[in-house]
């Protein structure tokens, strides 16, 4: 009985050591399975992670792909921002110009028949000559710049005996002057004075009507033959006579109550720039309107006008300026006026247009040849 008693412990105990076993089997495969499970989920995770971290790097490229596109986009927008604001600045300028040349001006046509006038101006140290330009003179009918050429230097002749007038006869063949005399000898002797002034008067008139050469002739028409103690054997140019003219500035003359004018070359006013060259028409409408102190002379421009612009194109001079009318009077602005002719004539301009700002005023001067 205790045998059976020890052998039934026994059995008893071998199941409790099968069933511990079992159970901790169970214990380690859940253990097991419970790892397997954790490694699986770890690299589950690993794998979204990866795929997240890809996901995120691509996020990111793309957030800065669009940031890049919204940049370029702004930059893009800002030079079309830029170009429409210079293309309106440029419209604006345009518009400006356009509607500047669209402004309504009177207009006038002077006439085409000026005179030139010269008398002699006596200073201490020298003699000038000094020009005036008519256009109020009255004619009959037209009058033709061979006719105008001839009145003005008859008129002029500084020679005691009217050289000019009484022993020539004029023939103007535009750009060339030619003279026949019909005497010749004492009759056209003069002082060494008046041999000066004559040929000054004769270059300087001759100039304003575009003569650029003079050709004397004698009784017999050949070319050699003296005249006011000079002896002429040939072809005269103008340009070789006369000294650079550039410029025209004011004397008042009390006899004839009269603003007269005088070249800028004869009062070795500046006539050339630094290169040395002639002053262009600008430089020389800008030249004249100042003068040095204390001179005998003065400015054709008086403090009231101020000139805005000036050229010369293909014969046609320009000069756009303003004027203080409370400042400027009527004789001001022809004394103006009549200096800028001078001035064009001396580049041998076909017209001058005298543009009043103030006014809105054109004043068109026929010049050479008209």
């Amino acid at each position: 009985m205790e045998k059976m008693t020890k052998i039934a412990g026994l059995f008893t105990v071998a199941f409790l050591i099968v069933g511990c076993s079992n159970s901790g089997d169970g214990t380690n495969s859940q253990a097991d399975d419970s790892v397997e499970n954790e490694v699986v989920d770890a690299q589950e995770n690993d794998g979204n992670t990866e795929d997240n971290a890809e996901d995120l790097v691509e996020s990111d490229a793309n957030t800065e792909e669009e940031e890049g596109t919204s940049d370029n986009e702004d930059v893009e927008n800002e030079d079309v921002s830029e170009e429409a604001g210079k293309s309106n600045e440029e419209e604006s300028e345009t518009s400006d110009e356009k509607e500047s040349e669209t402004e309504i001006y009177g207009g006038a046509q002077m006439s085409p028949a000026y005179f030139i006038d010269t008398k002699v101006i006596n200073q201490p140290d020298h003699l000038y000559i000094a020009y005036a330009i008519d256009r109020d003179r009255e004619t009959e009918g037209m009058v033709s710049p061979e006719q105008r050429l001839e009145t003005s230097l008859f008129n002029n002749d500084p020679s005691e005996q009217d050289i000019l007038r009484s022993y020539t006869n004029l023939t103007l063949d535009t750009p060339n002057l030619y003279v026949e005399f019909n005497q010749e000898g004492n009759e056209l002797s003069v002082t060494t004075a008046q041999s000066v002034l004559f040929y000054e008067t004769l270059f300087g008139i001759s100039d304003f009507y575009g003569v650029e050469s003079i050709t004397f002739l004698n009784p017999d028409g050949e070319e050699k033959i003296t005249v006011a103690e000079r002896t002429v054997d040939d072809t005269i140019t103008v340009k070789d006579e006369r000294s650079e003219t550039r410029g025209y500035y004011t004397i008042y003359d009390k006899e004839l109550e009269e603003t007269l004018f005088l070249a800028g070359g004869e009062l070795e006013e500046q006539v050339v720039n630094e290169s040395g060259e002639p002053l262009s028409f600008p430089e020389t409408i800008e030249k004249m309107g100042s003068v040095e102190a204390d001179m005998f002379y003065s400015s054709a421009i008086v403090e009231g006008i101020e000139v805005v612009y000036s050229s010369i194109t293909n014969g046609v001079a320009k000069v756009r300026y303003t004027m203080d009318e409370n400042a400027v009077t009527d004789a001001d602005r022809t004394v103006f006026e009549n200096a800028v002719q001078l001035a064009a004539l001396d580049f041998h301009a076909w017209e001058v247009d005298l543009i009043n700002d103030t006014l809105k005023e054109i004043r068109t001067y026929p010049l050479v040849g008209q």
